[in-house]
């Protein structure tokens, strides 16, 4: 018996050595992770320390655990310099009306805040100072708005109901010296399910992308620091919108998130794409790629929400970041396929508009905010997707 448990654990030295003599295969363009020698041992083990972190949810479910009517609220911002809480909201039909604003609150009584708008009869309409989202924060605003400069974002009803508003000018952008009085006021509502990221983002694609960094000290603590929480929601968007006093009524089809924590470093992404689908069907998707090197450089993830409202979150994507725009221009068209609930969705998409704005403290975000048709298993629809580059080219890989 001895000699077998002796002659066990000389098979298991010699594996162990022969594993750890192999070398990691590098890094794609010298950022993007790829399975190393021990992956196979790191994943379960980080896919069960999850699994702990999640049990309590689990257990009791996120509306017992979390109290909505907080989350809703304004956040109280941390003592960081680059504390955030930000909202962020976009809507379309399917005759062409687009819809995208957001604020990102900062200290010093800063936003960082957008507003696009595109109806077939104007084109795009960009909030006025964009390129540039450095907006100063309403000097009195009401206790509970998201506001700065004319725009404002106003929660009424835990995951219910929201007023979304904007009153000043903004610019045509096929002819940029033009400015047109625009006044919005619409209400968003929603009795879609809501989806929190830390929760319910499946443990298989969290613990793959960890498992596929080199385990360090500086990578735990920087998966801390830069932990936010992240909750998002489909819905609707009913009002109206005039331009130079023409008005237009507004029945579009919405989407909403709402992120804080205690920092957002634009300096330490280094890349993402995300798109939000809504089909002509009532179907709507979302999906994301995520390369951020202190964290993780490939993190996949989104849901399908059906329209009897059952959400189903993405099993497997084939869409690869670094294949797709990595040199810094976005491509025109983009296909790929991805899996959810057993299901393959076969997707083609083409974007019509497109426009840049830049975020961070020194501008080293630029964002690509582009209008898109598509095609999902052959039901037509519309689109919004955003392409996110590190200017500085050299990403951080340290909080």
């Amino acid at each position: 018996m001895y000699v077998d448990v002796l002659a066990g654990f000389i098979v298991l030295f010699l594996v162990f050595c022969l594993i750890n003599n192999r070398k990691d295969p590098k890094r794609v363009f010298g950022i993007y992770s790829r399975p190393g020698k021990w992956y196979f041992a790191k994943y379960p083990a980080i896919l069960t320390l999850l699994f702990l972190r999640r049990f309590k949810f689990y257990l009791l479910g996120k509306d017992r655990v979390l109290d909505v009517a907080q989350l809703e609220k304004l956040q109280p911002l941390s003592s960081h310099p680059l504390a955030f809480d930000a909202v962020f909201f976009h809507a379309v039909s399917q005759n062409g009306v687009y819809i995208c604003g957001g604020t990102e609150r900062r200290q010093d009584a800063k936003v960082s805040g957008l507003l696009y708008v595109l109806v077939p009869d104007h084109g795009l309409l960009l909030s006025s100072k964009l390129p540039d989202t450095v907006l100063d924060a309403d000097a009195a605003p009401a206790p509970k708005e998201y506001a700065a400069e004319g725009i404002k974002f106003t929660p009424v009803e835990p995951m219910r109901t929201w007023r979304v508003s904007f009153a000043g000018k903004m610019r045509l952008q096929k002819d940029p010296a033009r400015l047109v009085d625009v006044d919005l006021k619409a209400t968003w509502t929603s009795d879609y399910p809501w989806f929190l990221y830390e929760v319910e983002l499946p443990l298989k694609k969290i613990a793959r992308s960890i498992a596929l960094e080199p385990w360090t000290e500086d990578l735990f603590r920087n998966l801390k620091d830069a932990h936010q929480t992240h909750y998002e929601q489909m819905g609707y968007l009913e009002g109206t919108l005039k331009v130079d006093g023409k008005e237009t009524r507004l029945s579009l089809d919405s989407f909403r998130d709402h992120s804080y924590g205690f920092k957002r470093d634009w300096s330490l992404m280094h890349r993402y794409i995300f798109h939000m689908f809504y089909l002509s069907n009532q179907t709507r998707i979302t999906l994301g790629l995520v390369c951020q090197p202190c964290t993780s450089t490939d993190l996949e993830f989104g849901y399908v929400v059906l329209p009897n409202r059952k959400l189903e979150t993405i099993d497997h994507c084939d869409l690869v970041l670094y294949q797709h725009g990595e040199n810094g221009t976005p491509s025109d068209e983009l296909c790929f396929t991805f899996e959810a609930n057993d299901t393959t969705y076969e997707v083609k998409v083409t974007y019509e508009v497109t426009h840049v704005h830049f975020k961070g403290k020194n501008r080293e975000a630029k964002m690509f905010e582009r209008f898109f048709k598509c095609e999902v298993n052959g039901v037509t629809g519309r689109g919004i997707s955003e392409w996110h580059y590190n200017v500085a080219g050299a990403t951080k890989r340290s909080v």
